[in-house]
């Protein structure tokens, strides 16, 4: 499979069909068991470890479905990371502006169990954002959020993907974000069924 430079894709299935396995091997954070992954012009399997949390660092942005936020920081300090990782002088202002994208101004000094659910994957939206990523993937994005939020992170990935030219690479279960994405791939036991 191929995705272009500012494409978005949605990989939907059924449950265990290995769409956030599919997504981890694209990333760089599994290994594929045959073939090549080719990230932002560089071959992964040629790429140690160090080398590929680099590459991620430098161009990649991630939703995970669980979160994954750092317990011990607070929602601010969770959104700075990324910038921060990258030197980014500006990174505590670009965290307070993408926490107000998300509707969580007020939050900032919250540390994440004093966070709802929904909350907490809003915190990893905009942590995700905020380098602005040559390549977004996002795991069930919108999944733990109400609709009314569901939709304004929807909108958001759309827009990073539309004016700053994003490649997003998605996996849901929604049909109706799916058919938001240029495109879909089906999976089904592992094997792309149908693009």
């Amino acid at each position: 499979m191929q995705v272009e430079q500012g494409e978005s894709l949605a990989i939907v299935g059924a449950s265990g069909s290995g769409k956030t396995t599919l997504l981890s091997i694209l990333a760089g954070l599994d290994s594929a068991s045959e073939g090549d992954v080719t990230l932002c012009q560089q071959n992964l399997s040629q790429l140690d470890e160090e080398q590929r949390a680099e590459l991620r660092r430098d161009n990649v942005g991630f939703i995970f479905q669980q979160f994954l936020l750092v317990p011990a920081l607070t929602a601010l300090e969770n959104v700075m990371l990324p910038a921060e990782l990258k030197g980014d002088r500006q990174a505590k202002h670009l965290a307070e502006q993408w926490l107000a994208k998300v509707g969580l101004a007020e939050r900032h000094h919250h540390y994440p169990n004093q966070l709802s659910g929904g909350e907490q994957q809003r915190v990893a939206i905009a942590r995700a954002f905020i380098s602005q990523p040559k390549v977004l993937f996002a795991d069930e994005p919108s999944a733990n959020l109400d609709s009314d939020n569901g939709q304004i992170i929807e909108d958001l990935l759309f827009e990073l993907n539309q004016q700053s030219g994003t490649t997003l690479v998605l996996v849901t279960h929604e049909q109706k974000l799916a058919q938001r994405c240029a495109r879909q791939i089906r999976l089904q036991a592992g094997m792309i069924v149908d693009s």
